[in-house]
């Protein structure tokens, strides 16, 4: 039986990883408003801007990348209930 030389092997394995990671680029993917980090969900409803409001306080920290907003509007009602978490 014959060994594999796991040099060229492991080498294939990294840089076909280093290409699949780098990929994309972005992250407007259709669950987005083109051009910023806002989720649809945030422009079509309150709950959705709330919600996306919530996740960026959790997130952010010094090191953290800005959030693109552009000329995103976020979505408000004068009927839903205020949200008793805040």
């Amino acid at each position: 039986m014959k060994s594999i030389f796991w040099g060229p092997v492991s080498l294939s394995i990294a840089g076909a990883l280093l290409v699949a990671g780098c990929g994309g680029g972005g992250r407007n993917n259709g669950n987005f408003v083109e051009g910023t980090d806002v989720p649809l969900s945030a422009t079509t409803s309150s709950a959705g801007a709330l919600a996306f409001i919530k996740q960026v306080v959790a997130s952010t920290d010094e090191t953290s990348e800005p959030q693109r907003l552009g000329n995103a509007v976020l979505g408000t009602s004068d009927s839903d209930d205020p949200d008793p978490g805040i």
